[in-house]
């Protein structure tokens, strides 16, 4: 086990392969690659080789990063490893590169991680609910920041969604008449999975962590370091029909945007959107605080030395 100092904290998603570490709380480093780990993981339940060596570049350089803050290190991943066929295999490669394998965390406590960090990061009172929308998958935690509630795990979110609606990513942009059909068509899908949010509604506020709302909260503030943007229905879906009507250089090519993200940033805000109608919210907050601050800071943290080079 590692002595105390720094803890650092290795997160593989489906889209981003994340890097956070803290001392005493301070955050020393934060960073996230989308590495799109879980790309064309529905075909045949295997990772893409491509994607799996991307991820593991990426991880390479967290080690280094690691090493030089002489931090401990722990790895977690979310959905594309609860989902591969081949992820013990893809493990063991992590802990070639780092030292541990990763944990692969269920949904809900994915959900629980993100809630705690989110509470704590906002400091957030009362009864509170907190979305993660990730690549592969999209969670809630409700309740206080004294004790979780409920929590559920549902399985779409950025990525699948749009590689079940490749129109999404950007290849051109569209037509008015075809962004409506295509938004119709979408919300559709999204809804039928995540139709069991609606039982979790009655909550009084609405925070919300990942990628999709960090780069939609950039956009909207025109700040991109910014915490606790708040992000009405009327700007998400202005955002998504602004998408869409832009090809992929384009979207690229707009303030404050995430380049790895705006390919997927349109799948994920509509999953976003749809989440907040089941939950009968307007307008959730954005919290950079997340599952990686709410795991690093939990009993479950699993402090190592970061294997040496």
């Amino acid at each position: 086990m590692a002595a105390a100092g720094p803890r650092g904290l290795i997160s593989i998603g489906t889209n981003s392969t994340r890097l956070l570490i803290l001392a005493d709380d301070r955050v020393v480093s934060a960073r996230s690659v989308g590495t799109r780990l879980g790309q064309g993981l529905g075909d045949d339940g295997r990772l893409d080789a491509a994607a799996r060596e991307r991820t593991l570049a990426v991880i390479a350089q967290y080690a280094e990063e690691l090493r030089a803050a002489r931090a401990a290190v722990d790895v977690i991943a979310t959905s594309a490893l609860r989902r591969a066929d081949d992820a013990l295999e893809f493990a063991e490669a992590v802990a070639t590169a780092v030292g541990i394998e990763p944990r692969v965390i269920s949904g809900d406590e994915e959900a629980a991680y993100s809630f705690a960090g989110a509470v704590w990061g906002a400091g957030a009172a009362g009864h509170v609910g907190v979305l993660d929308v990730g690549g592969g998958s999209t969670e809630l935690a409700v309740g206080t920041p004294a004790a979780i509630e409920r929590t559920i795990s549902l399985e779409i979110g950025a990525v699948r969604l749009s590689e079940r609606h490749p129109a999404l990513l950007g290849a051109r942009g569209l037509e008015p008449p075809e962004r409506a059909a295509l938004v119709a068509a979408a919300r559709a899908d999204a809804d039928a999975i995540l139709a069991p949010l609606a039982e979790f509604a009655g909550f009084e506020r609405l925070l919300a962590v990942g990628g999709t709302v960090f780069t939609a909260a950039a956009m909207v503030s025109g700040d991109a370091a910014k915490d606790g943007v708040a992000i009405d229905r009327l700007q998400r879906r202005s955002i998504i029909d602004e998408l869409l009507a832009r090809d992929l250089a384009a979207r690229r090519a707009l303030p404050n945007i995430r380049p790895q993200r705006a390919d997927i940033l349109a799948a994920g805000l509509l999953v976003v959107d749809v989440a907040c109608d089941r939950l009968a919210i307007d307008t959730l907050r954005v919290s950079h605080a997340d599952l990686l601050a709410g795991y690093l800071r939990s009993p479950a943290y699993r402090a190592t030395d970061v294997i040496e080079r």
